[in-house]
């Protein structure tokens, strides 16, 4: 019956979800020394990408690769990342202190909250692009700034999602744990890809002018 065939849409479906939870998985895992957390987060957007929303079936095989490839330059980014993070959640708990002696404090204070979603959607584009284009630490950080920038809008949305999946992590660890850093991915890559389309077509057409020069 058409139905048991492992072509059918059905099943099809099926195994995406159930890869997209496995992936999750696999990237708690890896992220659980906390440095790796850049890989990790690359790893699965690449996966995910070819994979989940592409049509590629080695999404356990991809997904280790890219993090070993990514494993040096991504948790360099990390360690940058988590001191600019910690300094900046810092500075809010002061901004939060503050806001309690007066109506200028607590406006302050908001309007710094809205503003850390720039750095939140910056980090949006680290790892991703970690996984789709080859940089160092310092070209991976300004490009991204740049992107973040020129790209505000969908920054904005990718920023506020991320802030809402984080905050059903600490609300509901559990469920959320089989399935939030996926559906992130997921859902992020839809900005994402858009953004990155002219940048990869530009590098193939590249890529293509190199190879025909060699001939």
């Amino acid at each position: 019956m058409a139905i048991f065939n492992p072509e059918n849409s059905i099943w099809r479906v099926t195994g995406k979800l159930v890869d997209l939870m496995i992936l999750s998985v696999f990237w708690l895992a890896c992220s659980l020394p906390v440095v790796t957390l850049g890989p990790a987060s690359a790893a699965l957007y690449h996966t995910v990408v070819q994979c989940i929303r592409g049509n590629r079936r080695d999404s356990w095989t991809l997904f280790f690769r890219t993090f070993r490839d990514n494993l040096k330059v991504g948790a360099l980014t990390t360690l940058v990342v988590l001191a600019v993070g910690a300094a900046l959640l810092f500075l809010h708990g002061l901004a939060y202190q503050m806001a309690a002696a007066g109506t200028a404090e607590s406006v302050f204070y908001l309007c710094y909250t809205f503003l850390l979603l720039l750095p939140l959607g910056v980090a949006c584009y680290l790892f991703p692009v970690l996984s789709r284009f080859t940089f160092g630490v310092g070209g991976l950080l300004s490009n991204c700034a740049r992107l973040a920038i020129v790209h505000l809008p969908s920054t904005l949305a990718m920023a506020l999602e991320l802030y809402l999946a984080l905050e059903l992590l600490l609300r509901i660890p559990f469920i959320a744990l089989v399935s939030f850093s996926g559906v992130t991915a997921l859902f992020q890559s839809l900005f994402l890809e858009r953004i990155f389309a002219p940048y990869i077509r530009a590098q193939l057409g590249a890529e293509e002018d190199g190879e025909n020069s060699d001939r």
